[in-house]
């Protein structure tokens, strides 16, 4: 099918369901050449709901350039890559329950894949090589992750994006974790073969030491009733990991997949009760600190080391996404990753649900108390007046 233009589309706005039932959640098998947008919206990224989607990356050119016979094409990635260098995890250093990284050439790594006799297990991961050849279209986001606000924000501002390309010897693995912001995630395999081991939200308390630590990898035979799905991941196959679930990787054999992390209407808000969970738990560290003049700056410091982003970053994340939202929404088309048109119905669902997030921001005390700064109150307000002169007043919808 062309892809090229193609409208992606909702029916109606849909807000975000007020529970999400995981207690007989099971994975499913989709097939990429079925699947139309706005089902994929409604049944697992509304719903949070995992899932692996069959025949992705038939047609991306990385599945014929990094591919011979049926193994990985060492010689074209050297040939093409081999003088980049990319992060490379060690799989049996660990420091503060994450791998030891380092930087290596491409064509070393390669090297290193290719002799049999491994003395250690290294990982390439978190390659932003997307951004390194930005006129190669090597691979093409799938229409139903279109909606990538995390990136449209990174690729105009030029900044870090969230686009990776990994490369692991068989047995390499990544420990227990969730994305970043609470985000959602997918990766298609372009050749090998991943295990998977995933927790529905909450699962993962049941996990935690007396300290409030996860193990670096989940074994079975030493915890009791605990829900998880484990499934593997084939050549070609996507899998889309949701917002707040736990999850731990194995390369099962040697694997290029291709990733990106990613945040849209559909999980806005968990990165916005992530942020305050942050937030909270690390004013609860530096307590003993509440009453100096300092403590709402230090606390917005370590939040953005720990959490990725402070108050001031997430503010301006959906200030800037609505702002375009508005421009565009009777203007032109909106066009995402150089071949998609986001429809009207759409547009209109992600300033509903901002306008939702902005409401709960104004009510926050760091905005109330006045402790960010003084134009982002102002900011905010402007932008969910627009908003409600143009969406929440004429859709009865809406207002609910």
């Amino acid at each position: 099918m062309d892809r090229q233009n193609m409208e992606l589309e909702i029916s109606i706005c849909r807000d975000i369901p007020i529970k999400y039932d995981y207690s007989k959640c099971e994975i499913q098998y989709l097939d990429f050449c079925d699947l139309k947008y706005n089902n994929f919206y409604e049944k697992y990224m509304l719903q949070n709901l995992p899932c692996i989607i069959k025949n992705v990356s038939n047609t991306w050119q990385c599945s014929v350039d990094w591919i011979k016979e049926g193994s990985i094409n060492y010689e074209y990635l050297e040939q093409h890559y081999g003088d980049v260098v990319a992060p490379v995890a060690d799989c049996q250093e660990t420091n503060f329950n994450s791998h030891c990284k380092t930087n290596m050439k491409v064509g070393d790594y390669i090297s290193y894949l290719r002799n049999p006799s491994k003395e250690k297990l290294l990982y390439l991961k978190d390659w932003h090589l997307k951004r390194l050849k930005s006129g190669e279209n090597f691979y093409e986001v799938p229409h139903i992750f279109a909606s990538d606000w995390l990136n449209e924000f990174a690729i105009d501002h030029e900044d870090d994006d969230f686009m990776f390309v990994y490369i692991g010897a068989q047995n390499t693995w990544t420990p227990l974790h969730a994305d970043v912001y609470s985000s959602y995630s997918w990766s298609v395999n372009v050749i090998g073969r991943k295990k998977w081991i995933l927790f529905p939200p909450g699962e993962e308390e049941k996990l935690k030491d007396s300290l409030g630590n996860l193990p670096l990898l989940f074994n079975a035979h030493e915890f009791n009733n605990v829900r998880y799905i484990e499934v593997t991941q084939e050549r070609g196959d996507a899998i889309f990991v949701p917002s707040g679930w736990h999850h731990q990787v194995c390369n099962e054999l040697e694997t290029i997949s291709i990733n990106h992390n990613f945040v849209n209407a559909c999980n806005i808000h968990f990165v916005w009760e992530a942020l305050q969970r942050n937030l909270i738990s690390v004013e609860n560290e530096i307590k003993e600190f509440r009453e100096t003049p300092e403590f709402t700056s230090q606390c917005q410091l370590i939040l953005k080391s720990l959490f990725g982003m402070d108050f001031e970053s997430f503010i301006n994340f959906i200030t800037y996404i609505a702002t375009k939202r508005l421009s565009l929404r009777n203007n032109r088309q909106y066009i995402v990753f150089d071949m998609y048109n986001i429809g009207k119905n759409h547009i209109d669902n992600d300033l509903l649900i901002i306008f939702k997030i902005i409401k709960c921001l104004l009510n926050h005390p760091l905005i109330l108390d006045s402790h960010l700064p003084q134009n982002i109150a102002p900011t905010l307000i402007n932008i969910r007046d627009q908003i409600s002169d143009i969406i929440i007043k004429k859709s009865p919808e809406a207002k609910a």
